[in-house]
């Protein structure tokens, strides 16, 4: 069987067994596939073994379970990236779980030939999701799937964006937050039956739980960190071995490394590294700073610490891929400490104790509570002003550069180095981060977007004029789009349509007029001219300065990304 043959990028007939599926209240929802074979033109099935990321609407998603073998008629094609700015680059992200085949279909594009039973996992999944369903408001399900099983699917925009913003999208993702509670949960549950269960029972049994647990959510990088690097703690204390917490990590990251090395382009292991890599090596110093007499104040002055130690060598990394800063970071952290512990106590709790309807409902009841107070705590720092810093768009070298002084700031305090030297460093980085997002937020140019829709955006001194071809109720198309790039591009966003509109506007003292016309927009800006093709049929024009529209093939302007113009 051959998994690196080509695929044909056309309509053919591909058999599929479903392997992810979610449900949720979004119109399309996504899966993915295994592509077994397809059918060439001369009716011979050619044996592949592929992945395959596919969209469904929901009445389709209804129609199939994991499992089922599907004959498919759709097409296929590469996963791409349109290259607007901010855009999540869903190529690298899909490529780091070996898949970069996608495909929409629905139920008249498919027959079933098959069906198997729900595998244990799945068995597993859905059970613990019913229980989630029956104890909690059903607003609150995807907070609490997110949280407990490692499945975002069912989120809101507005929760993700109000996490993003209060800097605590790392409690949505499992990690080692949420392993080592769980570790610590359970060594106060055995401890109480320590007559009965021994210490190295106790911690087989721990064991056992947390790889069954990163098996049941997918092993998600940050999570086989934590489990593996516990795994090794555990085995060498009790075989007397050298504890070395960064060699173990170390040695964690090689044989992740080497079992998949597409793990070192995957965002949650180069945080959950990075991460680490700062509690470890800063930690320790900056939990010197303070030393409070109260245990509550120094519980907390420690959880502080840990949040900012972790943040030091992710901050660039955050920058690099998010473009936007949490600066209230510090203050979410201390809200989360003081809620984790409860709620993931909780959340095994409710699962636990299921079986009993009185005792179902009062943990669901304190449950729900917590998450609503979660929630609304996320909501109020979002609010805060100032919440976030936008306009960070850092390129590779400037990424390697803030590490390169950020290591150099650490040498230099560890090895006592004048401070001088210490404070020059922080002074440069905070310079060079400050100066680029400067300029991002009062750059002024006309930006194209690489949309299905003709749509085009001028950004001019902390404004975004941005016009769509498009009618005024389907505005919400854009949103994401529009969030990508003004997290780039900061600035007060006004949406303007210009469907069948011929149109004038003065922007900044600029006169901008806008033409409609049977294959083209033309655009001018001060008089001069820019003329936006709709189609490849069109011939260059010498009247007007021809773009043509990303995704229009055959012109000597086409790219697979958004055009920008000086403005």
């Amino acid at each position: 069987m051959n998994n690196n043959i080509e695929i044909p990028e056309n309509q053919a007939y591909f058999q599929i067994k479903i392997l992810e599926k979610t449900d949720t209240r979004k119109s399309w929802n996504k899966g993915l596939a295994e592509i077994q074979f397809f059918y060439t033109h001369d009716n011979k099935t050619i044996d592949v073994s592929q992945k395959l990321l596919y969209y469904t609407d929901s009445n389709t998603n209804k129609l199939i379970s994991e499992g089922d073998v599907l004959l498919l008629s759709s097409k296929i094609s590469k996963i791409k990236n349109k290259g607007n700015p901010g855009e999540f680059d869903a190529s690298l992200y899909w490529k780091t779980k070996n898949t970069t085949l996608l495909s929409f279909f629905d139920q008249n594009d498919f027959s079933i030939l098959s069906n198997e039973p729900p595998s244990y996992k799945n068995t597993i999944e859905k059970y613990l999701v019913d229980i989630l369903q029956n104890n909690l408001p059903k607003s609150q399900v995807g907070l609490a799937k997110a949280l407990f099983l490692g499945d975002k699917s069912e989120l809101t925009s507005e929760t993700t964006r109000a996490f993003s913003a209060a800097g605590a999208m790392h409690f949505l993702a499992i990690s080692g937050l949420h392993i080592g509670l769980m570790i610590f949960v359970m060594l106060h549950v055995l401890r109480v039956f320590s007559k009965f269960i021994s210490r190295y029972q106790a911690t087989i049994i721990i064991l056992l739980f947390i790889w069954f647990y990163a098996y049941l959510i997918g092993f998600p990088p940050s999570v086989v960190r934590s489990v593996f690097m516990f795994s090794l703690i555990t085995l060498g204390s009790i075989f007397s071995a050298q504890n070395n917490q960064l060699n173990l990590l170390c040695f964690s990251a090689f044989i992740l490394l080497i079992l998949n090395p597409w793990y070192l382009f995957d965002i949650g292991f180069q945080l959950s590294y990075l991460a680490m890599f700062g509690i470890l090596l800063t930690y320790p110093t900056i939990e010197r700073f303070y030393h409070f007499k109260n245990k509550a104040f120094r519980y907390l002055w420690n959880g502080t610490a840990l949040g900012l130690s972790a943040q030091i060598f992710t901050i660039p990394f955050c920058l690099y891929y998010f473009h936007q800063f949490p600066n209230y970071f510090a203050l979410t952290n201390l809200g989360i400490i003081i809620l984790s512990g409860v709620l993931i106590s909780l959340g095994a709790s409710l699962f636990i104790f299921s079986w009993s309807p009185i005792l179902s409902i009062g943990i669901g009841f304190v449950l729900s509570s917590l998450l609503y107070l979660l929630g609304s705590f996320i909501g109020w720092i979002e609010q805060l002003p100032g919440s976030v810093s936008k306009g960070f768009q850092l390129n590779e070298y400037e990424l390697f550069g803030l590490y390169v002084l950020i290591v150099l700031i650490l040498i230099a305090y560890l090895y006592q180095t004048r401070q001088f030297y210490t404070y020059l460093l922080g002074t440069i980085i905070l310079i060079a981060t400050s100066s680029h997002r400067y300029n991002n937020l009062n750059k002024k140019h006309l930006i194209l977007f690489n949309s299905n829709k003709l749509c085009f955006a001028i950004h001019s001194s902390n404004q975004i004029y941005f016009f769509y071809d498009d009618l005024e109720e389907n505005e919400y198309k854009y949103q994401r789009m529009l969030e990508s790039y003004e997290r780039c591009y900061p600035g007060t966003i006004l949406k303007i349509s210009i469907k069948d509109k011929n149109m004038n506007y003065t922007i900044k003292n600029k006169k901008i007029t806008i033409l409609k016309n049977e294959n083209k927009r033309l655009l001018i800006i001060n008089d001069k001219k820019y003329q936006i093709v709709y189609d490849n049929k069109t011939q260059e024009s010498s009247e007007a300065k021809q773009i043509g529209m990303p995704w229009v093939k055959g012109l000597k302007t086409t790219l697979n990304k958004a055009i920008t113009y000086p403005f």
